[in-house]
């Protein structure tokens, strides 16, 4: 009964955990298709906004004890700050007009849901990765002319992550992390009431990486 006790993990269980720390966000080769109403469509530049900021991470799961020291967790993260890249500058190069429309992009409401293989250590430390799939919230918005169009898409993707947890005392714990996120390409599109009226739209891909150090507790 000895040797089984001193086997468990003390990460067996449900947890919670918050987590800050650096944050990249990148939208990838943006550009806009511009049309107005009954003339012809043109296509922008292409450009690749970023966002470098601070995160504030929730999670939430449960982890169990495999075998000896394999273990499997299963959990849910939630991004609760919003993500505003730098401003981009379109221009339409076949129009002839040196006119730019500066858009930025925000990132929000990403959540993650995964597993976790890890590797006990010993009772008191945790080494795993994380798979999984994660869902955000892309916008675009033009922040100079006319009739300020934006919209937003719901975008899937993937996480990978590796992570490292320490028990600091009896239930708590810190942590370390870093994962990258791919999502898929967004459909964003509006119109314009300024002039003749017209349509803007984009479909740019994004990821982000993240280096994460938080707290957690093993319930």
């Amino acid at each position: 009964m000895s040797g089984a006790a001193l086997a468990q993990s003390a990460f067996e269980g449900f947890y919670g955990q918050v987590s800050t720390g650096f944050e990249s966000n990148t939208v990838d080769s943006a550009r806009l298709t511009g049309q107005d109403f009954g003339g012809i469509a043109n296509v922008s530049n292409t450009v690749s906004p970023s966002a470098n900021s601070a995160p504030l991470v929730f999670g939430l799961g449960y982890t169990f004890q495999v075998k000896d020291k394999f273990m499997l967790g299963l959990g849910v993260d939630y991004s609760a700050l919003t993500q505003t890249t730098s401003t981009a500058g379109f221009f339409y190069p076949g129009t002839g007009s040196t006119d730019v429309y500066d858009y930025n992009f925000t990132v929000s409401n990403r959540f993650s849901l995964f597993v976790t293989p890890g590797y006990a250590i010993d009772r008191d430390k945790l080494a795993y990765v994380k798979l999984g799939y994660t869902n955000q919230r892309l916008k675009y918005s033009q922040t100079n002319c006319c009739s300020v169009p934006s919209n937003t898409d719901n975008v899937n993707g993937y996480v990978l992550g590796l992570g490292y947890k320490q028990i600091i005392t009896q239930g708590l714990y810190a942590f370390v992390e870093a994962n990258y996120y791919a999502y898929q390409s967004a459909s964003l599109s509006s119109t314009y009431a300024d002039g003749p009226g017209g349509t803007v739209s984009s479909n740019p891909s994004s990821n982000a990486y993240n280096i994460l150090v938080g707290v957690g507790y093993k319930f």
